[in-house]
């Protein structure tokens, strides 16, 4: 008896294997011969600003800087550039003995 309730389970097992649908089926269909895509990319550009040249003048200072930006705010005041890249940046100085402390 136990040899055939056992028949029977195994045929019951393979019935049901045949009617379940199959997890990982790989087919060829007319046309998927291209896919699309969309590739989002975002670039994040810190603001640089560097100091390559100090020179002294008369009504101040002459600072020959880098920088990425088009215009920078120092004290207050805002100085456009013409071009992004090296510019030569003219800073006025208060009349009389004036300290200047460049860097860190």
């Amino acid at each position: 008896m136990t040899g055939n309730w056992l028949q029977s389970a195994r045929c019951a097992l393979a019935a049901s294997l045949l009617l379940a649908p199959m997890l990982c089926v790989a087919e060829s269909g007319f046309g998927s011969n291209s896919a699309t895509a969309r590739v989002r990319i975002t670039v994040v550009v810190l603001p640089v600003f560097r100091v390559l040249q100090v020179t002294p003048t008369a009504e101040g200072y002459d600072y020959r800087v880098w920088t990425n930006m088009k215009s920078i705010v120092l004290g207050g005041h805002e100085y456009r550039f013409a071009r992004v890249g090296e510019n030569t940046l003219r800073v006025p100085t208060a009349p009389g003995d004036t300290w200047v402390v460049h860097g860190l």
